[in-house]
């Protein structure tokens, strides 16, 4: 009887405080780093993704493929950084997961053949305008 209770006691504890991810409200809008020294706008509608140097203007467009509710996958498709030749990276897919929501933040996961990092995202708009 006392294990019962306990496992039930450890189900209901966990249960409350299981976090609901509202992965649908980050599909599209506007954008921005949690880290102040990442000066970048992503704005995402469906099917684009355009993240901007707020400093310099260089842009990165990719093109966006929903796997499931909090998977995508980005794929280069235009680049422009004016100082620099970043024309090797078209076609390259980053693989992306929203592993937690809280309010207008997101935490997502990002890999790809470069890259395997966490970054934080705030949601600033909902709005599209490329």
């Amino acid at each position: 009887m006392k294990l019962t209770f306990t496992l039930l006691t450890l189900l209901m504890l966990s249960y409350c405080y299981a976090q609901d991810k509202n992965c649908s409200y980050f599909r599209t809008g506007t954008f921005s780093y949690a880290d102040k020294d990442m000066p970048y706008r992503i704005v995402r509608d469906e099917g684009i993704q355009v993240e901007t140097n707020t400093d310099t203007g260089d842009e990165l467009h990719t093109s966006v493929e929903w796997k499931s509710d909090c998977e995508y996958i980005l794929t280069y498709i235009k680049i422009k950084y004016p100082k620099r030749d970043m024309n090797y990276l078209l076609g390259t897919k980053i693989f992306v997961k929203i592993l937690e929501t809280n309010g207008n933040r997101m935490k997502i996961h990002v890999k790809s053949n470069v890259l395997d990092n966490e970054y934080e995202f705030i949601k600033v708009d909902n709005t599209f305008t490329e």
